[in-house]
């Protein structure tokens, strides 16, 4: 069994000695008084050590945390465990390389060729010719310990490197679980704004592949509309260090730009130099088309009010000029203004419920049949969705208010047409709407949009789905609609 002997000296009385177990010198001499007068030696000066009785002894201590091996020439010349020495050596971690002295006897010429050839094997080792001074070998030792000391103090920095790497490996698989679990894009950028890292849902959103939008390309799925005053205020930031924030239109996996909320905040380090920009993108692209849809209602009831107003004149007018005597002009204005007043009530009632489009269209128009055969309906009864019925009465009373005042219903002859189907269209079907005025006065196009036009074109086609056109022909205003038959009842027109 290995003998210990010796203690670790007081640093503060010796600093150069050994004060670690691991730094212990491991002797092997078996023949004579050289063990026990280099371990008096080294005790004198506190360097501890251990005494083995043979090769084996010393092979089994090298993968503990030893510091050197003091060994004389003859206990490796004879052999008895070298192989297992062999094999310790070679089993060392990377950062370890135990230091050997040997204690020879006398020049190369004189050492048998078994020593030479285990010494080389030693490949770290030290060769002190005997006689030895007692000076020389305490030196000898203490310059093998440094060296040692110096491994462990690698091996010690290369456990805090990994155990550091492990510690940033965590952190950021952590930082991508959480990037990758929330509906919204996240991405980084260098100081100088060059963009090296988006999350997962950055990606879904523009289908583009894994790193084909690093540094500036990301530019090209901006709007163009919008690419001008976003870098404008994202150099800004970048000069400034101010958070940056702005609402602009993105390039979606299906061709379409849909609106966004990019922020952006900078990470400092201890000096208050940006090290990093970490910055998101809100998907808001229903908020603004909700916003739109508001303040086009706004606008409509406002310019409702006045059609209102208008529609009434022409039903006070037109039943004035039609009928025979005051009474019966009085009794067909209360008829009409109060049918008026239903077609509102179903139309407050249409936005909370499913309807039919049938009585939807017959309730927008009945205030304007004065006749029978003026106003001609013919199509299916679909269901159809609250949101979608309220566009469509706004938008048949806009068209009936127009015929009224210029168009078909303005004189005695004209009439108006409205049509309504359902078609194939590959594997899907199509709903298609036509209102079509014939025998009213000449029809011109309009030198500009008014806000009635573009209602129905614009906002009619946004809540079905689909597209909505006037067409100003010479004998009859035509207005089309067409849209997918899911449309009719599309409750959510925000983007997925």
């Amino acid at each position: 069994m290995p003998i210990v002997i010796g203690r670790p000296t007081d640093p503060r009385q010796d600093p150069d000695a050994a004060t670690d177990g691991r730094l212990s010198v491991v002797v092997l001499a078996p023949r004579g008084r050289d063990a026990a007068v280099a371990v008096d030696l080294l005790g004198k000066v506190g360097i501890p050590s251990i005494v083995v009785r043979d090769i084996g002894g010393l092979a089994s201590l090298i993968g503990d945390c030893i510091g050197v091996a003091l060994v004389t020439e003859e206990a490796l010349a004879a052999g008895t465990g070298d192989r297992r020495l062999i094999e310790a050596l070679a089993g060392q971690p990377s950062w370890s390389d135990v230091p050997f002295i040997v204690l020879a006897n006398g020049t190369v010429h004189h050492r048998p060729a078994r020593a030479g050839m285990a010494i080389d094997a030693l490949q770290n080792a030290v060769l002190l010719s005997r006689p030895l001074h007692a000076e020389e070998l305490v030196r000898s030792v203490r310059s093998a310990l440094k060296a040692r000391a110096r491994q462990y103090e690698a091996r010690d920095r290369m456990q805090e490197l990994q155990m550091r790497e492990a510690q940033l490996y965590e952190s950021e698989a952590k930082f991508h679980a959480i990037a990758d679990s929330v509906d919204q894009i996240i991405w980084s950028t260098q100081p100088d704004g060059y963009h090296d890292y988006y999350n997962s849902r950055w990606y879904e959103f523009t289908g583009m592949p894994q790193g084909s939008t690093d540094g500036e390309r990301w530019a090209d799925l901006f709007h163009p509309d919008d690419l001008s005053r976003t870098w404008e205020r994202w150099r800004h930031s970048l000069e400034s260090g101010q958070p940056y924030e702005i609402e602009y239109r993105l390039k979606h996996h299906s061709g379409e730009y849909r609106w966004v909320l990019g922020r952006a905040q900078p990470v400092r380090d201890a000096e208050g130099r940006i090290i990093r920009w970490y910055g998101s993108c809100t998907d808001i692209n229903r908020i603004k088309l909700e916003e739109e849809q508001r303040r086009l209602m706004l606008g409509e009831m406002n310019h409702r009010v006045k059609n209102s107003m208008a529609m009434v004149h022409a039903i006070v007018s037109q039943t004035l000029r039609q009928a025979e005597s005051l009474d019966d002009a009085r009794t067909s204005i209360q008829s009409r203004v109060g049918m008026m007043a239903q077609a509102h009530d179903r139309l407050v009632k249409a936005t909370w419920t499913e309807t039919s489009i049938t009585e939807v269209i017959e309730a927008a128009l009945t205030p304007h049949r004065m006749k029978d055969g003026r106003i001609i309906l013919e199509g299916p009864d679909l269901p159809i969705g609250s949101k979608q019925a309220l566009a469509l009465t706004m938008a048949l009373h806009e068209l009936a208010t127009n015929a009224a005042k210029y168009g078909a219903l303005s004189n005695d002859g004209g009439h108006v047409r409205v049509q309504w189907c359902e078609t194939p269209c590959g594997n899907e079907r199509e709903f298609h709407l036509n209102w079509t005025e014939a025998d009213g006065p000449p029809v011109a196009p309009p030198s500009r949009k008014g806000f009635g036009s573009r209602m129905i074109e614009q906002a009619l086609a946004g809540y079905f789905n689909g597209s909505a056109e006037l067409i100003y022909k010479q004998d009859g205003l035509v207005f089309e609609l067409r849209a997918p038959s899911e449309g009719l009842s599309q409750q959510d027109n925000g983007f997925v």
